[in-house]
């Protein structure tokens, strides 16, 4: 598993590892042919995102035990592929899918391992905007914002915090959502890994054993570039010692942020928590 270290990573080498290049846009883009084009130096800049990282850790049911930096995490970006775990409870909760059906040649499983991108477009055009909605309003899930068309929960209308991230989770793993208990555990034995390394562009996981307690963690990442901006998470539940722990671990910044940033910053943060 990506977000599982360990080896100890000073704070700043973790920010420093995010840090990347932007590429300035093509000069013609910029100015007309018929002109000359300016010196490098005399080019307007365009405007680039600061580098943003959240991380919240919380006991499941229990308080908040980790919060970096102290401020700055309701801030709402796209929620990207994690957006995949209150469609699927959406789904089969209003009966549109079957947790051991398969849609597509993809089951519920391998869907919100992979990010199937087909496997979730067929599930909003069956719930309907309005009706998905409804359901993450009930979930308290962001903005509830479903009127962007296409795929608005990557770089669309759809946005969500990472302090609304954390309350999902808390509720989704504590059986608290306004679904059939039976959804969320469906959800939840979807996120549950084999005995062996899984790595995926929706998901990464650890071999079974590595965490105490031989208990793997669920983990759902996800990634997106919307507009002049990169977007990187990983959420999930660890248990150690018979706790469970709920993570959110968010960083923003210029396009061509690293796909696993989120990771490095949830396996420095869990590493200094103790809980991994």
């Amino acid at each position: 598993m990506n977000a599982v270290r360990r080896r100890f990573v000073p704070r700043l080498a973790v920010l420093a590892a995010l840090a990347c290049a932007v590429a300035a846009p093509p000069l013609a883009a910029q100015y007309p042919r018929s002109y000359p084009t300016p010196p490098a130096s005399e080019l307007p800049q365009p405007e680039q995102p600061p580098l943003r990282a959240c991380f919240l850790l919380s006991e499941l049911g229990g308080s908040e035990l980790r919060r970096r930096p102290a401020q700055g995490c309701d801030r709402q970006v796209s929620p990207a592929a994690t957006f995949e775990l209150a469609a699927a409870l959406a789904a089969l909760d209003a009966s549109v899918v079957r947790a051991t059906g398969a849609s597509n040649g993809q089951t519920l499983e391998s869907a919100l391992a992979y990010s199937s991108p087909e496997y979730f477009r067929d599930i909003d055009r069956q719930m309907g905007a309005t009706r998905m909605g409804e359901y993450l309003n009930r979930f308290g899930y962001g903005n509830a914002d479903t009127r962007g068309g296409g795929e608005y929960w990557n770089g669309g209308s759809l946005l969500i915090s990472p302090n609304e991230q954390m309350r999902f989770l808390q509720r989704l793993f504590g059986d608290q959502l306004p679904v059939s208990r039976q959804s969320m555990m469906s959800v939840r034995e979807s996120l549950e890994p084999p005995g062996y390394v899984v790595s995926s562009r929706g998901r990464v996981i650890a071999a079974a054993g590595a965490m105490t307690g031989g208990v793997p963690p669920m983990i759902k990442t996800g990634a997106v570039d919307a507009g002049n901006e990169s977007v990187r998470w990983q959420v999930g539940m660890l248990t150690r010692d018979n706790r469970k722990y709920v993570y959110v671990s968010c960083v923003t910044g210029p396009l061509g942020l690293a796909q696993n940033a989120a990771e490095i910053v949830a396996s420095h943060e869990l590493r200094n928590a103790g809980v991994q």
